[in-house]
């Protein structure tokens, strides 16, 4: 009698069970080539092939599995972590939601989703997810370590302090459960504890990177400078890891203004990127002294490394009929985030004659009046962010999208993978990445005749569209609260040069730092207005302070406020001091909006070269500095000249309304125009190269 197919599946199983894989991946085999297959028989041939280490097959049978009825939870929860183990973390997150969907709360989805989530740098929804793992089983050592590496990058160090040590007291020999309690401890100012789990973690892992970095740390904390340049001088001979951990360190170093061995360390880090080590991610380097043949080369080996292009097979869809080119928009951002306030008006003045406007949003959805603004801008708004990069991709072609404009690039919430796998004809690299990509799939990237020069081009992957003017959009709408705070409300002197930065701490650089200080001892009365950033970075800039001869309560900490009232309190600032190695952008275009002038010294680079843009194109190019000595003496002629900065308040409250910065329905016809020249060249069977857009 003839088995069925429940049957031979019962078998195979048995097979599975008793170690006879050879005897069982030939019946499952065969059931799948007869098209017999049930969802058992995917998945137990996925668990062969994964044990063998072939990861992309088991993947495929796994994705198999799950299109059909029936598919186990822990099959979709295997497909997850599989997805996960070969880059795929966002992938691996919809696996691991389905898993919970199908089979409830089980900890390893929980845990699971939590790795995949710091993965991709959300720190926050990683913790929630490790807190859900936490309350079904709240012994395993290794979710203590995840918690407590999650919440040092949410430089919440008693948390993470709490967490290593119950991971350690079940299993001592987590090493990175020792370096994280380095760093908390150090960052909670316990230095010689610190240096102890430094230790015990090199003495289980000597070549252990990211302990050896936390040592150099502990060392130069506790003064012993000569030690950690010898940890340092150790660390350069490490061999190539494959983990970012050097880029990821440095970032997160800068973001707490700590800035100890900085110097060799950024030297170390380019070094290994320019040989084409996986040293750092791309967004790591933009606040550093890099050039940009080497942001090129980090992005290319990351762009290879992470998004391999997919899109061979990719299909358009024809429609001769269109009458309008389909443009679409991707961003992560579509709510009150930096990137909405600037394009936002950009959206609304977009031409509906000649072009459809379509939004795909695949960030976290909110309810803050600019999503809505965002969403009502457009002719269509698309919330993709439940649906796999591949789905994306499909989807902007289902719906004809001619040119896709990513406005993340790599920045947080990025899906770089649904370019990779073709989602228009023409895909862009606009506003919220100011560097290269370093990929094939991207065919353009937005800039203007400041930001990159032609003898440039070549440190770019993409094509240059070069926009007359600036490259930055801008929202001619912005409203600007009524100037009710005094400088005491706002905890300012009353008299006596503000100095003011409201610039991301990670920017802040010990370059320009010194000479931040220099300028407070020669400035007598002046102060210096950052924004807050977490305590780690007040801490650490206020340390710095000190070290330089001034005293911490020179460094005015400017909250967060809602964004009509931030521009409302620029109006008590001097001079704007800006950054070096990666410039305010929007804080810039901001405080120019607000009337406040903005000093710039323009380096090497797209991202320290863009407030240079934008000062040029609001006709202030005597407030574009080309050294550190020049910045630095402008800077103090400006201070001590009252006139000269009435008279440059003058000039820039007239300039706002009559140069083109702030011309939002001009600036969308030039973009528009650009667009239109790409497909021109597209539409013609031209590849893309470099656009130059006439001025009008």
């Amino acid at each position: 009698m003839m088995q069925s197919t429940h049957q031979k599946i019962v078998v195979a199983e048995r097979y599975f069970r008793t170690g006879k894989l050879q005897a069982c991946e030939a019946l499952l085999r065969q059931l799948i080539r007869r098209d017999e297959a049930l969802p058992k028989a995917y998945e137990l041939l996925a668990y062969i092939c994964g044990n063998r280490d072939q990861f992309e097959e088991c993947e495929e049978l796994l994705l198999r599995a799950s299109s059909l009825r029936g598919c186990s939870a822990e099959a979709l929860f295997y497909l997850g972590r599989v997805q996960l183990q070969r880059g795929q973390a966002r992938a691996a997150l919809r696996s691991f939601q389905r898993a919970l969907a199908c089979g409830g709360d089980f900890f390893e989805a929980w845990h699971e989703t939590g790795v995949a989530h710091s993965a991709l740098g959300e720190q926050e929804r990683a913790l929630a997810a490790f807190r859900r793992a936490l309350a079904i089983d709240a012994d395993s050592s290794e979710l203590h370590a995840n918690l407590a590496r999650t919440l040092v990058e949410l430089h919440r160090f008693d948390e993470a302090l709490r967490h290593c040590d119950r991971a350690l007291a079940s299993t001592p020999e987590l090493v990175r459960a020792w370096a994280d309690r380095g760093f908390a401890l150090a960052e909670l100012g316990r230095g010689p504890q610190a240096l102890q789990s430094c230790e015990q973690a090199l003495a289980l892992a000597p070549q252990d990177s990211a302990a050896r970095m936390t040592h150099a740390m502990v060392l130069a904390r506790l003064g012993r400078h000569a030690e950690a340049r010898a940890v340092h001088a150790q660390i350069a001979k490490l061999p190539p890891d494959s983990t970012y951990e050097r880029g990821h360190w440095l970032y997160n170093t800068m973001l707490m203004c700590r800035w100890s061995g900085w110097v060799p360390m950024v030297a170390d880090t380019l070094a290994r990127v320019g040989a084409g080590e996986k040293a750092a991610v791309p967004f790591s380097l933009l606040a550093t002294p890099a050039c940009p043949a080497t942001l090129l080369a980090c992005a290319r080996t990351y762009a290879q490394d992470q998004y391999p292009q997919r899109g061979g097979t990719a299909v358009f869809t024809s429609c001769p009929s269109k009458q309008k080119l389909r443009v679409g928009y991707f961003s992560s951002d579509f709510r009150n985030h930096a990137t909405s306030q600037l394009m936002v008006r950009l959206f609304e003045c977009h031409d509906r004659q000649r072009f459809e406007w379509l939004g795909f949003a695949f960030g976290p959805m909110t309810a803050d009046p600019m999503a809505a603004r965002v969403a009502a801008a457009f002719d269509r708004f698309i919330d993709v962010a439940d649906r796999s990069d591949a789905e994306v991709a499909l989807l902007a072609r289902a719906e004809g999208i001619d040119i896709a404009i990513d406005l993340n690039g790599f920045t947080e919430g990025a899906r770089p993978s649904i370019f990779a796998r073709r989602a228009a004809p023409v895909q862009v690299n606009y506003l919220g990445f100011p560097a290269s990509m370093g990929c094939d799939f991207i065919d353009y990237i937005v800039a203007d005749a400041t930001l990159i020069r032609p003898g440039e081009y070549g440190h770019y992957a993409e094509k240059v569209v070069v926009l007359p003017g600036s490259y930055q959009a801008n929202d001619d709408t912005k409203a600007i609260g009524d100037a009710r705070s005094t400088r005491e409300s706002l905890g300012l002197p009353p008299q006596g040069v503000v100095f003011a930065c409201f610039n991301n701490s990670y920017k802040i650089t010990p370059d320009v730092f010194e000479v931040w200080m220099r300028l407070l001892h020669r400035v007598p009365g002046s102060v210096l207005w950052l924004l807050r950033g977490g305590n780690a970075a007040v801490a650490g800039i206020e340390a710095e302070a000190i070290a330089h001869g001034v005293e911490s309560g020179r460094i005015i900490w400017a909250e967060r406020l809602p964004l009509a009232d931030h521009l409302a309190r620029h109006a008590h600032a001097d001079l704007f001091l800006d950054t070096f190695h990666y410039n305010a952008h929007t804080t810039c275009s901001d405080a120019l909006w607000a009337g406040l002038p903005v000093l710039t010294l323009a380096g090497r680079t797209f991202a320290s070269r863009v407030a240079a843009s934008l000062l040029n194109t609001i006709g202030l190019p005597e407030l574009v500095t080309r050294s550190v000595d020049s910045y630095e003496a402008l800077a103090l002629s400006l201070a001590t000249s009252p006139t000269k900065l009435a008279a440059l308040r003058r000039r820039l409250h007239c300039n706002r309304t009559e140069t083109p910065l702030f011309n939002t329905p001009l600036f969308a016809k030039r973009i528009e125009a650009a667009f239109e020249a790409m497909w021109e060249r597209h539409r013609l069977g031209l590849p893309p190269d470099h656009i130059h857009v006439a001025g009008s």
